[in-house]
């Protein structure tokens, strides 16, 4: 449970709720005193709900959840000890277990626990009669079980129920956060994908527009991955996309960024570098890449990168660098292979 104790376990949705529900069941009790005569307590239930006004009002017009939910919790549990020690009848201990979820739902799991346990065992010591400084009700024996009774078993439900939501809220997370990574994550060789390549390129592209800083693109095709796939077969073939991805990343810069653009295609967005510049980086990036020592049924296996380079200063927009890119990629194929061309 400690992931889910150091998490802030209070939506929105469920403080405006708990504040806008005490702040009726408080209106509630409040008139229900006042038919039965009990103008001292129709005045308490009428100051419950004015402070929760007021946090209402935190909560709605200055947006402090934190200073909302505190306000909440501590007028209940003034409240709660209030009636307890001195005005108690039995719509008041009523009144007194509506505590119980908001307190489960205002704070953490650890939290919520101690204190309904501390409530618990102050309430007992009250009720059944422990040495105060001043006088209490005196509170009959069937009074004292079925309060406590009824105490013990929300809080028990309120705790499980809050449980279980906040293993379905962690699981859906982990959940949300799988299917981002597999959404924007190439699984094979751990880069970004495509999908996510094409977001960056966009996002730098808008940058590009309003401080006109140039970048520039490499595409780097693995040269003769079909007849390495079709001899030594697709796990081969998964193994050396992922060596190539290493190659690739290792060399560049934190500002660098490499993805499998798809198949045995990957791109590499260099960011602050002119043509010249992403020349100089491709040509590293083949030599590195022809350094590459891998075996396959034991003949060792030549790995050669042809990379088309495309800058931005260069292009009309997105769609002019991709394919500036890929005609540099194409002449460097058609001119033999193994060779890096400016788009």
């Amino acid at each position: 449970m400690a992931k889910v104790d150091n998490k802030d376990l209070v939506t929105g949705g469920f403080l405006s709720f708990s504040l806008m529900a005490q702040e009726i069941i408080a209106t509630m009790f409040a008139f229900y005193s006042y038919r039965q005569g009990e103008m001292a307590l129709a005045t308490f239930y009428l100051a419950i709900a004015g402070v929760l006004l007021v946090a209402l009002g935190i909560f709605y017009i200055f947006d402090r959840h934190n200073l909302a939910r505190l306000l909440l919790a501590g007028t209940l549990l003034i409240g709660f000890f209030f009636l307890l020690l001195g005005a108690s009848d039995a719509s008041s201990l009523m009144w007194c277990l509506t505590i119980v979820p908001v307190i489960v739902g205002s704070f953490a799991y650890r939290q919520s626990l101690f204190m309904l346990i501390g409530i618990f065992a102050a309430s007992t010591w009250i009720m059944t009669g422990g040495s105060m400084p001043f006088a209490v009700p005196n509170y009959s024996d069937i009074v004292v079980v079925r309060f406590l009774s009824a105490y013990a078993i929300l809080s028990a439900f309120a705790v499980a129920m809050d449980n279980s939501r906040f293993d379905s809220l962690s699981k859906y997370q982990d959940l949300s956060s799988r299917v981002d990574q597999i959404a924007h994550q190439d699984q094979l060789t751990q880069l970004p994908n495509r999908n996510n390549m094409e977001g960056r390129l966009e996002k730098k592209y808008q940058q590009y527009r309003l401080i006109n800083q140039p970048f520039s693109i490499l595409l780097a095709d693995l040269d003769n991955f079909k007849f390495i796939n079709d001899r030594y077969g697709h796990d081969v073939g998964d193994d050396i996309l992922y060596a190539i991805g290493q190659v690739l990343s290792e060399p560049l810069r934190g500002e660098d960024i490499v993805a499998r653009w798809g198949g045995n295609e990957f791109m590499v967005l260099l960011p602050t570098a002119n043509c010249e510049a992403a020349v100089n980086i491709a040509e590293r990036l083949r030599a590195a890449a022809s350094e590459l020592d891998m075996d396959a049924q034991g003949d060792k296996l030549r790995i050669s990168l042809s990379v088309g380079v495309a800058s931005i200063d260069k292009c009309t927009g997105i769609d002019d660098l991709l394919s500036t890119a890929e005609n540099g990629l194409y002449q460097a194929k058609h001119m033999g292979r193994d060779m890096v061309v400016v788009g």
